[in-house]
């Protein structure tokens, strides 16, 4: 099926060549449609503007992933579904905290971030970036395998391999 570029893919490639003024058009038109779109998900409406800005900062840092022959809609949005269910499980986890986590809790996460790095660090390189692919930057194993090249069965293999092998070296480190 044939991408119908809109919007956003014209001002994401403009700001690709430099154009500064449509990279902030880009993130101003990308917030307005993430608030909408979170909104419709998120629990509390006074949350919706913090997890809007944690996408915002996510497709920045994120967007020299961004393929520029797909369409930058299912990148954002799946960016955003995944920004949504990581403030989901903080809700879940300190119940008590309303928006912001306490001081421990982000110490704790950015603990945990450096900790997955260095077991990431010690699977084999094509099951490291296939987790890294997947379950970090979002991808879905298709667009995984299409990045690095590979059929899709054989991405599904390495992220299958390398969780099984995460498993066994915190089982092992315990």
């Amino acid at each position: 099926m044939k991408h119908r570029p809109d919007r956003l893919d014209a001002l994401i490639a403009d700001a690709r060549a430099g154009d500064r003024a449509a990279y902030r058009a880009f993130l101003a038109e990308a917030a307005k449609r993430l608030r909408g779109f979170i909104a419709r998900r998120a629990g509390a409406p006074c949350e919706v503007e913090d997890i809007v800005q944690e996408c915002l900062i996510a497709l920045h840092e994120k967007r020299a992933t961004l393929d520029p022959a797909r369409p930058v809609g299912p990148w954002m949005y799946a960016i955003a579904r995944y920004k949504l269910a990581d403030h989901r499980r903080r809700r879940r986890r300190f119940p008590e905290a309303s928006g912001e986590l306490p001081e421990i809790a982000v110490a704790a996460d950015e603990l945990a971030a450096s900790d997955v790095a260095v077991l990431l660090d010690r699977l084999p390189a094509a099951q490291a970036q296939a987790i890294r692919l997947t379950r970090i930057e979002g991808l879905t194993g298709r667009e995984a395998s299409e990045r690095v090249g590979v059929r899709l069965s054989a991405m599904k293999l390495r992220v299958h391999r390398g969780i099984a092998s995460l498993r066994k070296l915190v089982d092992a480190d315990r």
